[in-house]
């Protein structure tokens, strides 16, 4: 394997490739391109020649096992300086060469759709599936969203197509026990709709669809946090068709996974970011009750903060190049990965991903035929800067390629504005006051040279950091400035027009040379108008077969739905009309006219499959009764199917109940105690050990050596019995060759307890998902496994999983449940410092403007206050940044409650945040007693989780 290219060589790389700057020199079109070879080209591979490296690793072969990793890739620290204090990557430009030969290789375009408008918009401007969400389960609760009608009309309308378009159903939210009922009756009504894909995230749901609605293809969503192969190829054991992946993994972990997995890979191509891994942000949750896994995120990481306690300084005592107090640390850029597209391609991905089902139909609408065009090679260099200018009037924030290129690259956040910005059309040249003719008021207008014809009634925006956001107006006035300097009013200036406009009366101070972006265009909006079909006229249609039989008294229809069509028994009915039947005159005609009648099915939901006529003696039946046959017949064959659904779906409830409730409690809590550094029990008494049934070990942080003598301590003190191991939530390919050493060494030593936080983890220990076979180990879930309903608990019983830890985002009515039902099974965690983000993107490098290299940085920690007062903490994690409130989530005043809830088995955590021994041991002695501990929080115990 060639040396992999170090962080310390993207200054040699940049000057190579002409993207080296000062601090104040721009980047520009001639010299911003960072070659990113993919695959040898033709020639290459003609000559013998080895595909050229992507920062490290060959992209046309999948990732070597961690095993094989060499030592120096280990670290994930960036070691060279980015932004303000290097090289700026991720505004450079990615020159992808062309790949010859993969025009064939099958991908699809998936575009998002809040609303019914949305998805016809993403269907006319060439995606071939698109992915919504009911009005309930959908982790975009606050998008208009569908109701069951509407997703029977568009699935109609989809599979009406030419080629067949696909209809994805995203139900991937968290489910509380009393929604059980209404997922079963929507997961019911999904599978009778035929939509084509469930996208999920709560594994009640995956246990729930694949016991009863086996049919329904499974897509794992973003919010599973899958990240790795491991995770991947569990995934698969279970019976998921497609991954979802993280949006931070880099090209090779992407290839790695879709080259050796055996799923499905689906990848976000362009839209919003969160700043935390997707399904391990709790923040709103914690600080607003508004659970970003329930779909209802109040976006705290678009908030502007103030900060203590961040290092003015580097190592090399030279001051930060921005001050970082106050400023937008957690809001990202929007991720746009056009240059990505054939190399994706070429790697094997599925299906490519637009975000944005809380955007406009115009938004659907320019993004999809953006990435339609690229993906089927009809967008020439020429073109392409137009479509994107398209693009960013709708909605754009900078864009960014995340962490495609490297895991290092630092320059993702969005540092200075929050929100919508639109496209650079110029940069204000002067602001001049006037006074009008008719009032005499005065008022300023700002002049500017347009790069993109204008017109009265589209949006400005103006970048002012000071404001923390862009300051908008509509033009109202348009005039052109001739070279001479006189103006005269317009409707509409073309590109290279010297315009001004009006500016509103409350207009702040706009400073000379500030960029100025059109947020709104009206030639945007009506060059991308299109048609949708008349409501009523697209429906799911069950097939039904009638047989009619005519005799001289008497006409019978008998009509079937056949079981493999519905899932159902087979359904029959029959209708009969009597009277007095004459000779036909053309018994051709006669059968004609009665397929003709049984065929006029309308708005029932039901269409005529198979038909077949008897009518032995030549009968003649007038169209009235015939119709009047119809009627009857189709109405008692609705009745029903209506009827054996409802029937099925009392049926699936019935067996969903609880099946025994635990046994009466014991008179104590069972306690555990969990920590990421094994020093944090020093200080522990003889006193303190008493009660403990276990401790937990996050064998993640310490050197195996400090690990390994410390457990073999413990186990000599406690028993191996009361010890019990657990992998992180996160393990990049970076860090998966110490972690598979440490479990390799560790089982090896005869460690049988262990703690999965992440699907991966069944992997990592070898233990079969689908079977729930576990070779002798003892398993648990910790609460990043979420359950909060008892089919999701099922679930990971089934999975060879002996007990499962809640998620501190529950309340105590949804909590009692659980306990009652699964008792000593379900762990309670009532001391927590929760991470509320977990994130690959430097917060403290947001702030100061760019990452100054990890042997320049003295970042450790931070205290935060939002805008709107939430109190945080962000802490460094070998460049991760992990966030924690302030104070820690406690229950520790509410054991009484608890006890009387049914809980036995309680754990209190002491992760991330730097204890000492002593104040562990004090906090470990407030909590078993029942007493406050500082600045504790009970989160959403009380009202419950939204």
């Amino acid at each position: 394997m060639k040396k992999p290219l170090r962080m310390e060589d993207a200054q040699t790389v940049a000057q190579a490739t002409g993207t080296v700057r000062g601090m104040n020199q721009p980047l520009t079109p001639e010299t911003s391109k960072i070659a990113l070879p993919v695959l040898a080209s033709k020639a290459e591979r003609e000559a013998g020649h080895a595909a050229p490296a992507w920062h490290s690793w060959s992209a046309v072969n999948p990732l070597p096992e961690a095993s094989a990793l060499p030592t120096e890739t280990d670290s994930p620290e960036p070691l060279a300086p980015q932004g303000a204090y290097g090289v700026d990557l991720d505004n450079a430009t990615a020159a992808v060469p062309e790949i010859q030969g993969i025009g064939q290789r099958p991908v699809e375009l998936l575009a998002p759709a809040g609303g019914p408008e949305a998805a016809f918009a993403a269907f006319h401007f060439g995606a071939d599936a698109i992915y919504l969400g009911l009005k309930k389960f959908s982790a975009r609760a606050e998008a208009e969203n569908f109701t069951l009608e509407e997703v029977d009309e568009i699935t109609a309308y989809a599979h009406s197509l030419q080629p067949r378009r696909r209809v994805f159903v995203t139900v991937n939210t968290v489910i509380r026990q009393d929604e059980l009922p209404e997922l079963v009756e929507a997961v019911a009504a999904l599978e009778a709709v035929g939509v084509d894909a469930l996208i999920i995230q709560d594994l009640g749901v995956y246990h729930l669809v694949r016991k009863y609605f086996p049919k329904l293809e499974l897509h794992a969503s973003t919010q599973l946090a899958v990240h790795n192969r491991a995770g991947a190829e569990v995934l698969r054991q279970l019976g998921f068709q497609r991954v979802v992946l993280a949006r931070e993994l880099t090209f090779e972990e992407v290839h790695d996974i879709t080259a050796q997995a055996g799923i499905e890979t689906e990848v976000f191509i362009h839209g919003a970011l969160c700043y935390s891994y997707s399904g391990l942000c709790l923040f709103s949750a914690q600080t607003l009750g508004r659970s970003g896994n329930r779909g209802k995120c109040a976006y705290s990481c678009r908030d502007s903060y103030d900060v203590t306690d961040a290092p003015g300084t580097l190592r090399d005592g030279s001051p930060v190049r921005r001050d970082p107090r106050q400023g937008f640390p957690f809001s990202m850029k929007d991720l746009a990965l056009p240059d990505h597209i054939p190399a994706l391609r070429a790697a094997g991905v599925s299906c490519f991903k637009v975000e944005g089902r809380k955007k406009s139909p115009l938004y659907v609408a320019t993004t999809t035929t953006y990435y339609r065009q690229l993906i089927d090679g009809r967008l020439t260099a020429a073109e392409r800067p137009q479509l994107e200018a398209d693009m960013q009037t709708v909605f754009s924030r900078p864009w960014t390629r995340l962490f495609v290129h490297s895991h290092k690259d630092k320059e993702v956040a969005d540092r200075d504005t929050v929100g919508h910005r639109g496209t650079l059309i110029g940069n204000v040249e002067a602001i001049s006051r006037k006074r009008s003719g008719i009032a005499g008021k005065p008022h300023a207008r700002l002049r500017f040279r347009t790069q993109r014809p204008l017109e009265r009634h589209d949006g400005l925006q103006i970048d002012l950091p000071v404001l923390g956001k862009p300051f908008g107006f509509a033009v109202d006035r348009l005039f052109i400035l001739n070279r001479q300097g006189k103006r005269h009013e317009v409707f509409q200036a073309p590109a290279g027009a010297a315009v001004e406009v009006e500016l509103p009366g409350d207009h702040p101070d706009i400073p000379l040379g500030a960029p100025v972006y059109c947020s709104s265009s009206q030639a945007v909006k009506q060059k991308y108008r299109h048609a949708r079909p008349k409501p009523g006229v697209y429906r799911t249609k069950t097939p039904v077969a009638v047989d009619v039989i005519l005799t001289n008294a008497q006409i019978t229809a008998i009509g079937r739905i056949p079981a493999d069509v519905t899932e159902l028994p087979e359904i029959e009915a029959i209708s009969k009309v009597t009277g007095a039947f004459t000779a036909a005159k053309d018994p051709a005609l006669m059968e004609t006219a009665v397929r003709a009648a049984f065929e006029k099915l309308g708005a029932t939901g039901l269409e005529l499959a198979a038909f077949q006529f008897r009518n032995e003696a030549n009968w003649f039946a007038p169209v009235s009764l015939l119709n009047q046959l119809r009627r009857e017949l189709i109405t008692k064959l609705a009745a029903a199917l209506c009827d054996r659904r409802a029937e099925r779906v009392a049926r699936l409830l019935a067996e969903i109940e609880p099946q025994a409730l635990a046994s009466v409690r014991p008179k104590d809590f069972s306690w555990s105690i969990k920590t990421d550094r094994v020093g944090f029990l020093d200080a522990f008494e003889k006193s303190d050990w008493e009660g403990l049934e276990e401790v937990v070990v996050d064998i993640a942080r310490d050197h195996p050596a400090v690990l390994t003598e410390a457990l073999e301590l413990w186990g000599s003190r406690l028993g191996r019995e009361r010890i019990r191991l657990a992998l992180p939530a996160i393990t990049r390919y970076w860090e998966e060759k110490g972690l598979r050493q440490k479990i390799r060494h560790l089982r090896e030593a005869g460690w049988q307890k262990w703690e999965a936080a992440n699907l991966s983890a069944w992997h990592y220990l070898d233990v079969e998902a689908e079977q729930g076979t576990r070779g002798g180990i003892d398993l648990s879930t910790d609460w990043s496994v979420y359950v909060l309903n008892r089919l999701a608990a099922r679930q990971l019983l089934q999975m060879g999983v002996s007990r499962f830890a809640l998620s501190p985002e529950d309340g105590i009515n949804n909590l009692r449940a659980l306990l009652a039902e699964f008792g000593p099974r379900a762990v309670l965690i009532v001391h927590q410092d929760t991470p509320l983000f977990v994130a690959e993107s430097c917060a403290y490098a947001n702030l100061i403007g760019g990452c100054p290299g990890k042997a320049n940085c003295k970042f450790e920690s931070m205290d935060m206050v939002s805008s709107h007062g939430e109190k945080v903490t962000a802490l460094d994690y070998h460049c991760r940044t992990i966030v924690l409130n302030q104070g820690p989530f406690c229950l520790s005043t509410k054991l009484p409650e608890l006890a009387a809830a049914g809980a036995v088995a309680l754990r209190a955590d002491f992760i991330y945040r730097a204890y000492t021994p002593a104040e562990v041991r004090e906090r470990w002695r407030m909590v078993r007693a029942g007493r406050a501990v500082p600045d504790g929080h009970a989160a959403n115990f009380e009202h419950g989780i939204l």
